[in-house]
């Protein structure tokens, strides 16, 4: 028995496996309590080679598909921005736009929460007018997408492609925890919890 966290009572738990087009075989998990208490997550099974994008972000692909596997970084060099997976990552299908509206959110938080420091509230407009730019078409900027599990990408033919080595991969951020559970069946998944 699992209690819930809210009320105490025996929680109702549905684990299943779903192939999901892009990112290959995914563990869904949910639990819910008679109280309304509910907690979903997914987790991508599948690993792949370790793989990095990179494209220019400008006005005429602004809409170009972005997939994001909880094990992905992001980064745009030129803006000294580094998205990387922590504990609560997500997963995220989103398009360049929408990569910068989510960097231009963080952007403004950061703002406000250093609205005493002149230097790092200058900095924090310079990013967002080099965004702003982008969007507009005065400036071009690069995504840069790395994956160790292989399990982000961008969908582009304009996007560059290539395999990280396994040094580049383990220096990466995971964002999770990662079980070795190579030669386990899905029903053995299933019987450990995982």
């Amino acid at each position: 028995m699992i209690p819930c966290p809210s009320c105490g009572r025996e929680l109702k738990t549905v684990i299943t496996t779903y192939d999901v087009p892009f990112f290959g075989k995914v563990l869904l998990t949910s639990i819910s309590c008679e109280c309304g208490f509910k907690h979903a997550d997914s987790v991508v099974v599948d690993t792949k080679e370790p793989t990095r994008y990179k494209i220019k972000i400008n006005r005429h692909n602004l809409y170009t598909k972005v997939i994001r596997s909880t094990s992905g970084t992001i980064r745009i060099p030129e803006i000294g921005v580094s998205v990387e997976p922590g504990p609560a990552s997500q997963a995220f299908v989103t398009n360049l736009e929408g990569v910068l509206d989510r960097i231009e959110g963080i952007v403004r938080m950061a703002m406000r929460w250093n609205a005493e420091d002149e230097k790092k509230v200058k900095r924090c407009e310079w990013i967002l007018e080099r965004i702003r730019n982008t969007i507009e078409g005065d400036e071009e900027l690069t995504l840069i997408l790395e994956d160790p599990f292989g399990n982000s990408m961008v969908v582009s033919d304009d996007a560059f492609r290539e395999i990280m080595s396994k040094e580049e991969a383990e220096g990466l951020k995971k964002g999770l925890t990662v079980f070795d559970i190579t030669g386990l069946s899905e029903e053995e998944l299933l019987e450990r919890g995982l």
